[in-house]
């Protein structure tokens, strides 16, 4: 574990030495110098499927070791040599690629490797370790398996790339907000190694956790003044936002660096004015992490249903562990509960509801009781992305219903029907767990634009305070004439959702809207004066002229990718919404030709069937109607790969920051907005003569060497032309708009 040895005295005999690497990144040229009778080191890149080495005389091309790597030292002479190796890990995990893979055992000491085995999944087809193979599955047989020790060398072969947690015992850094004594901040950092425990024990991984960090607010107040402080951690909302979302019952939640949640109610000083869970909810997010980590994107674009139910279920588990409540009486209380609800699961692919964390937990309770517990874990192993092509340059992310088939073994819509019928098994319920009894009805019909029931669509109703959401949404699914009824919190304004078949429309002041909706066209309904019945009709063709664009990205590149739909006549822009890692779909208002162009961060390209193009004019036109159209795009190595960078100032050289400055040649363009000392750097499609130009009043104000104009023919290009342009000075007066007049 984390208390090991720091190091270990470690002997190399004369020859090749299979060595696994621990500790933070070391140069080649170190080990040489640390190991004078070394003369060789060399390991097997999976990714590159070769060799790489490095001699001590001449060098090469391994210049350095990363932690879990394995690399062979070659030792001269015929004694044998002491090294003091590092055994502190400086991460958790590594990625596999399928193939062999060298890797080190970055986790606990004495690790037997059937647990081993469980920690990499179902995609591993053996393991070499101390000279011997050990082929999966692994033989009952066998009465005797080894156990790994902290930095021992592994050639581990996958069929499929995947992300490997292993055990490695490093703690999460946690930050305490507010006023928390020191023994409940020990209280609770054991609480914490202790689940950590539990749930390496169950699942044979552990989050990595070299950069992650748990905050623990003991007030909402506390963690809105942390917010505004601008701290690390920073929470991705705003103060106000924040404090919106807690008051409405919001409390712990994901981050990019790892997890919220309050201190106030953990069980030695609860506090009763603070909601919001203790144990449950740590085990809960952490689980988060590990579905975030093994499929390196963020869980909630699975479905909902499987992602937040799976962790919901994890609470059967910890609340057996910690002596709340037997799993046999948690399951039972929770199948009670899902009895009274009537939602089908297909409405719990993309939200957030209360009925859906009970609903999703009892899919994962007949999930692992079919398949095996280990089975949760692998449907996230199976959405990690997939390097493609002979020469492994692409990456290709699996959809999640086909990681659901690759790990259950039937497609979603068969498991659909099947867990539906066993709902029909259940029970007759002789109340339902539709909110408080102190909830109205907001009753209505929708119908589509012939008149006919839009029966199997889904309502949503949810609290907003202003711009911020309160709580969670309530739903209702259309009968077959059409009707809905949703209880919702008295005294609220409500938004209203309509989903069908994948198409989303909101409830605006005139009417049901597809697409984007500003925020003064949506239409709040006051409870305290709702209509008697709510009537809606599905515009005639809003949930048509569909497109879904796959996008393949080479390896490494880590770009933003936005995607907007163009109309012909360049009147409409549809932004593109990400359903999950590689995959945008959206619907275009009305039918039309329309063009795909895709943003690779700030730099533009355009869709053509022979791959993206620099120029609009070249971008290929889609004609939209009735029949989904799926396009494939690959992100090009050769196009927005050079940059103009230059400083946006003032006359007597104040910076302007905060300033859109657009790059415009014949077709290609690109833009960039300057930070706080005035410099942009523009990433630009293609070579070429760009003019560089931002907004100010009513006009452009263009670059020029002589002078900002506002004229394109006395504006100064800047040609790009296979390389970075680099020290553009773009000068112009105090009060730029005066250009414009």
């Amino acid at each position: 574990d984390a208390s090991a040895a720091d190091t270990e005295m470690l002997t190399l005999q004369p020859g090749d030495n299979d060595v696994g690497w621990v500790g933070e990144p070391i140069a080649v040229a170190d080990i040489f110098e640390q190991i004078p009778q070394a003369s060789l080191i060399y390991r097997w890149d999976a990714i590159s499927r070769s060799f790489v080495s490095a001699t001590a005389d001449d060098g090469g091309d391994l210049e350095t070791i990363e932690p879990g790597m394995a690399v062979t030292i070659r030792v001269d002479g015929r004694r044998s040599v002491k090294w003091e190796r590092p055994l502190t890990p400086a991460k958790g995990s590594v990625t596999l690629y399928s193939g062999v893979n060298w890797v080190s055992w970055l986790g606990r000491e004495d690790w037997p490797l059937d647990q081993v085995a469980r920690g990499i999944g179902t995609s591993l087809v053996s393991i070499r370790v101390d000279g011997r193979t050990w082929p999966m599955p692994l033989d009952d047989s066998v009465d005797e398996l080894p156990s790994l020790r902290r930095g021992d060398a592994l050639e581990v072969t996958v069929s499929r790339d995947l992300r490997w947690l292993q055990p490695s015992g490093i703690m999460p850094n946690i930050v305490f907000v507010g006023d928390t004594s020191e023994s409940l901040q020990n209280e609770i950092t054991g609480d914490v190694r202790r689940i950590l425990d539990f749930l390496t024990e169950t699942f044979a991984v552990e989050a990595d956790f070299s950069e992650t960090t748990i905050l623990l607010f003991s007030s909402i107040d506390a963690a809105v003044e942390h917010a505004e402080s601008g701290q690390e951690p920073r929470f991705t909302a705003s103060p106000r936002w924040l404090r919106g979302m807690m008051e409405g019952g919001q409390l712990a939640q994901a981050q990019p660096w790892g997890f919220y949640m309050p201190s106030c109610r953990w069980p030695s000083s609860p506090t009763p004015a603070c909601h919001g869970g203790t144990i449950g909810t740590v085990a809960h997010e952490l689980f988060h992490l590990f579905q975030d980590q093994l499929s390196t994107r963020d869980p909630h674009l699975s479905p909902t249903w499987m992602s937040e139910g799976s962790a919901t279920w994890l609470d059967w588990l910890v609340h057996a562990e910690f002596n709340q409540a037997s799993y046999d009486e948690h399951r039972e209380w929770v199948i009670t509960q899902v009895a009274q609800t009537k939602e089908p699961l297909q409405a719990g692919e993309n939200g957030f509801y209360d009925w859906l964390y009970r609903l999703g937990s009892v899919v994962t309770d007949r999930l692992v009781e079919t398949h095996g517990i280990d089975a949760i874990l692998n449907f996230d192993r199976a959405l990690f992305p997939q390097v493609i092509g002979k020469e492994r340059r692409w990456l290709r992310a699996p959809t999640w219903h086909e990681a659901f088939e690759m790990t259950f073994g039937l497609t979603v819509e068969a498991f659909y029907d099947e867990f539906a019928s066993w709902r029909e098994t259940l029970p007759e319920p002789t109340q339902t767990s539709k909110g408080d009894t102190s909830d109205v009805k907001l009753s209505g019909t929708l119908r589509h634009f012939d008149g006919s029931p839009a029966a199997g669509s889904l309502v949503f109703a949810r609290q907003y305070v202003g711009e911020v959401h309160r709580g969670l949404a309530r739903t209702a699914v259309v009968d077959e004439t059409g009707g809905f009824s949703v209880d919702v919190a008295p005294n609220t304004i409500q938004r209203l959702r309509v989903a069908q078949d994948g198409c989303e429309l909101w409830l605006t002041n005139d009417g049901l809207a597809a697409g984007q909706v500003s925020e003064d066209e949506y239409a709040g309904l006051d409870t305290r004066n709702l209509p008697k019945s709510l009537d809606l009709t599905l515009p005639e063709g809003a949930c048509e002229n569909e497109i879904r664009v796959d996008v393949i990205r080479l390896r490494g590149d880590d770009r933003t990718i936005g995607i907007v739909l163009n109309s012909e006549d360049g009147e409409t822009h549809v932004h593109v919404a990400t359903d999950h890692l590689g995959t945008y779909t959206t619907r275009a208002p009305e039918a039309g030709r329309y063009r795909v162009r895709v943003w690779l961060d700030y730099c533009g390209l355009w869709y053509q069937s022979g791959g993206l193009v620099a120029s609009e004019q070249r971008g290929e036109l889609i004609e939209l109607s009735e029949v989904p159209v799926t396009i494939s795009v690959r992100i090009p190595a050769d196009l927005c790969a050079h940059q103009i960078n230059g400083r946006l100032v003032t006359t007597d050289g104040s910076p302007l920051a905060g300033v859109e400055v657009f790059a415009d040649s014949d077709g290609p363009s690109g833009w960039a907005p300057t930070v706080a000392d005035g410099t942009f750097s523009i990433t630009v499609p293609s070579n070429g003569d760009y003019s560089l130009r931002f907004g100010a009043d009513d006009c452009w104000i263009r670059y020029g060497v002589s002078g900002p104009t506002t004229v394109w023919d006395e504006a100064t290009l800047v040609t790009v032309a296979d390389a970075d342009v680099t020290g553009i000075e773009f000068v112009v007066p105090d009060d730029s708009a005066s250009l414009c007049r």
